[in-house]
């Protein structure tokens, strides 16, 4: 009888650590896909930086710079949005991996690239066909007006696809987020920026910010 219990312990013991191991698994690809697109935002952001660099010293003109970014940005700015909703999604189901957070880190400062990119093809070479629009929300304490914001930017996105987001939690002590949340004086989330001059604070209507959106000029 105790050699019974002993083989069923020993094969209870061998499925656990063979689901471990699975599960393992799937999470590190998980991870790894992620990562690989962290890293191509970085590396379209070093890219852009460099070509910038190579306008001002090289040709004293922005011309290819600006011809480079009209091409590049929209198509980054939707897979930055859609990399974001899925490392939320791969996250809650992560049991294992402790790499998600760094990679988060990583993006959110490859989004801040993004962004800061797209105000500066404004600044430099005139109007830009889409509309930017910063969402600060909180991760550390639970929001439900930030996932109800969120929602309504998604739907806001299918309506509108001049529309760029950018997400970035508010309370992630990141430096970088930090600055965007001193210069358009936040104190509570979720809050949406629009243009880099807009400031709504608390939770905002579908019809609200279409509104908004609908008066820019």
């Amino acid at each position: 009888m105790a050699n019974t219990y002993l083989k069923a312990g020993l094969i209870t013991a061998a499925l656990t650590l063979l689901g471990f191991f699975f599960i393992s698994q799937i999470d590190a690809m998980r991870a790894n896909e992620i990562r690989n697109g962290v890293d191509d935002m970085a590396f379209q952001s070093d890219t852009e930086r460099m070509l910038s660099m190579y306008a001002q010293v090289m040709e004293n003109s922005s011309d290819k710079l600006c011809e480079y970014a009209a091409s590049s940005e929209e198509i980054r700015a939707s897979q930055a949005y859609s990399l974001l909703e899925k490392i939320n999604y791969y996250e809650k189901g992560n049991v294992v991996n402790s790499d998600y957070e760094r990679i988060k880190n990583r993006y959110y400062l490859s989004n801040a690239l993004l962004y800061l990119n797209m105000r500066a093809q404004e600044k430099y070479c005139g109007d830009i066909p889409y509309t930017t629009m910063l969402f600060f929300y909180r991760v550390k304490t639970d929001c439900p007006e930030c996932r109800a914001q969120g929602g309504v930017l998604d739907s806001l996105r299918a309506k509108h696809p001049e529309l760029r987001v950018f997400a970035f939690p508010s309370d992630s002590g990141l430096e970088f987020i930090d600055a965007f949340i001193k210069r358009h004086g936040i104190s509570k989330t979720p809050t949406l920026v629009i243009n880099d001059a807009i400031v709504l604070e608390g939770l905002q209507s579908e019809s609200g910010v279409e509104a908004r959106l609908a008066g820019l000029p």
